[in-house]
């Protein structure tokens, strides 16, 4: 989260997303490229999954620590364990999410969370209008 956001625009940002960004051509994205030519278009289908997964839970990370948690990650994405290891490793070494997180158990993208903090901007901004702010 943005530390120059207030708790309340925080908080409206862990909210699960009905929807996020998508560009067009993220297929010509470096990282993308990178992840296609190393898993193919599956790969790429199952990072898009993962994006879907990440903006729909609250706080818009995946938990992948537990046997469980690997488990219902292979269900949704479709594939083994080996193949979950494979895209995981690939996303952290592309920096499509962050090493650091995805070792402490949870799966989360910069991006998302650039996305969740315009939403809960929006969000905040929204309930304020029509409220007089200040004095005259």
């Amino acid at each position: 989260m943005d530390s120059l956001d207030n708790p309340e625009v925080q908080d409206a940002s862990m909210a699960p997303m009905l929807f996020f960004p998508h560009d067009a051509d993220s297929a010509s994205d470096v990282k993308c490229r990178r992840l296609i030519l190393r898993l193919g278009y599956e790969g790429y289908g199952r990072w898009w999954r993962l994006c879907e997964l990440m903006a729909s839970a609250t706080g818009h990370a995946v938990p992948c620590a537990t046997e469980e948690d690997r488990m219902l990650l292979c269900d949704e994405l479709r594939c083994d364990e080996d193949g979950l290891s494979a895209l995981l490793d690939a996303l952290a070494d592309l920096g499509l999410v962050p090493g650091d997180v995805l070792a402490e158990g949870h799966i989360a993208s910069e991006r998302m969370t650039k996305n969740a903090l315009y939403f809960g901007r929006r969000k905040v901004n929204g309930r304020k209008g029509g409220v007089r702010q200040g004095g005259a």
